[in-house]
């Protein structure tokens, strides 16, 4: 008789009829996928060239209204204050973005408490900057109405202060950034464009871009509020303590870049009519826009190099050697090609008023490809927390390019101040190349420049003969020989290179780190 325990016993079926569930592999990460990784940043930067590019035009094109609208005198105004609140711009957003971001890029898990503390941190610093800004401008400017612009070209303090973009840099999520940039850019151009007929409504366009960057920083909140809590700013003396420590080296190296940067003009400002500072500010803005776009690729790359240097030092290496490269076959003909035709790119605007500003631009433009490769070593040291080891030649600049821009502004004129900035940033590139070598992570110059200079020679008889009919048709016809004969030396070969340069296949996976908080 059966046992009744096992009579109750299920039978299971036949093993033959059983088949085991399939195995799928794990889904690519960045970590198990360096193709992901290098897909990824090829996706940041031209989610970021894109957006960049879209506001850059619609910036010129602002600009060059502006300009029309408002006269030498009025530009010059407007052109001034907003190169004195720049840099303060610059000191609330770079005091803690860059320290914060690095540390997000290795670190995602601590993005609330950091948004809490920099919130808390940033908003005091703005309200400082903004009380300090306000006060020194009602005792130095004898205008009013020059106050009132100042003081309201100074509300981008508080909305750079509330500014998350950190935190989607950090962690390489660059599409909303590029929306939001777009967003930032319309917002002011449709703006000026419908309420800034000429000079008696100049205020309104401090007010315009005060509001088109709440428009573009709400857009990153609220995706920010989807994904985490609501920010609780907290202030800290130990974060700011901590801050300081580690990131006191990046602030000085910050500022003196925004120092560097707007430092003629300022001088210009303060030693010039408004006429002349509407004149030397033209070109100054239209350089500013081919600048700024190199920084865009640099914060793009950054979060990566910094992966790269402390696991793959050799990829890291070959990275940065493929970013200097591809910087360089874009801005060098971008040069060349600006200074064979800055006259007449200059007598587009139609008004004596900017008569003399060709020259300004023909010397300026050089001052895009200098600074973009000096402040990108600068970066790359940051990357290789070695920034210590550049940032005494990079405060030594700011220190002295106040002066030098004023005594080759009485020696030679306008044209002076613009070549002093030539020659910090020639004097910012052969320190950082050094920098760089005595860690020895230099790039390779030797094959940087010889493409882009063969490109760019075929380029000017181009521009030459075809600036008679017209300076859009001299630009268009340049810009195709440059690129057919890029194309013809290897160029496309180069640029596969760039590309596999950031995903390195063959490296090995770094083991994990211990996360310590900086909090």
């Amino acid at each position: 008789m059966a046992s009744p325990t096992l009579s109750k016993r299920k039978r299971r079926p036949p093993a033959t009829l059983t088949r085991p569930a399939p195995v799928r592999p794990p889904a690519a990460t960045e970590e198990t996928c360096p193709r992901a990784r290098g897909r990824r940043i090829a996706s940041n930067v031209a989610y970021l060239s894109l957006a960049e590019l879209f506001c850059r035009a619609c910036s010129v094109g602002v600009t060059l209204t502006l300009m029309k609208r408002l006269g030498g005198s009025g530009y010059g105004r407007v052109e001034f204050a907003f190169s004195v609140v720049f840099w303060l711009v610059l000191l609330v957003r770079d005091s803690s973005d860059v320290m914060v971001a690095r540390e997000l890029s290795r670190h995602p898990r601590l993005i609330k408490p950091l948004v809490d503390h920099v919130l808390a941190f940033k908003s005091l610093l703005a309200v400082t900057l903004f009380s300090a800004l306000t006060l020194i401008g009602w005792f130095t400017l004898r205008d009013r109405s020059d106050w009132t612009i100042l003081t309201l070209y100074g509300l981008m303090l508080f909305t750079t202060a509330i500014g998350l973009d950190f935190v989607y840099r950090g962690t390489e999520r660059m599409g909303l950034l590029a929306v939001s940039l777009c967003l930032r850019t319309i917002f002011y151009g449709a703006g000026v464009l419908a309420f800034v007929g000429d000079a008696s409504r100049i205020a309104w366009v401090p007010i315009f871009l005060a509001v088109g960057e709440a428009g573009g920083i709400a857009l990153i909140w609220l995706s920010y509020l989807r994904g985490y809590r609501m920010p609780r700013p907290r202030f800290s003396f130990r974060f700011i303590t901590i801050l300081i420590q580690r990131g006191k080296t990046v602030c000085a190296i910050q500022l003196s870049q925004a120092l560097i940067i707007a430092a003629d003009v300022l001088v210009v400002g303060m030693t010039s009519t408004w006429g002349d500072v509407g004149r030397y500010g033209a070109q100054y803005r239209m350089v500013t826009v081919i600048l700024t776009f190199g920084m865009i690729v640099q914060h793009a790359t950054f979060p990566t190099l910094a992966r790269l240097w402390r696991h793959h030092p050799d990829a890291g290496r070959d990275a940065l050697d493929s970013l200097v490269e591809a910087l360089m076959t874009v801005l060098i003909p971008l040069a060349v090609g600006v200074t064979l035709l800055a006259e007449p790119l200059v007598g587009l605007l139609g008004s004596s008023d900017y008569d003399g500003a060709g020259l300004l631009l023909a010397v300026g433009i050089w001052r895009a490809p200098l600074l973009t490769i000096a402040f990108g070593y600068q970066t790359t040291l940051i990357a290789l927390n070695r920034e210590t080891v550049g940032v005494g030649s990079l405060v030594l600049a700011a220190i002295l390019i106040g002066p030098l821009v004023y005594l080759m502004r009485l020696q030679f004129g306008l044209v002076g101040a613009t070549a002093a900035v030539l020659l910090i940033g020639l004097a910012l590139v052969a320190a950082g190349y050094q920098s760089l070598a005595r860690e020895g992570r230099q790039p390779a110059w030797h094959h940087h420049l010889a493409r882009p200079l063969i490109g760019s020679a075929v380029m000017i008889p181009t521009c030459i003969f075809l600036v008679r009919w017209h300076v859009g048709l001299a630009v268009s016809g340049g810009a195709a020989a440059y690129l057919i004969t890029l194309v013809a030396t290897g160029g496309l070969e180069r640029t596969r290179h760039w590309r596999a340069a950031f995903h390195p296949i063959d490296a090995p996976a770094s083991a994990p780190m211990r996360v310590e908080s900086p909090l």
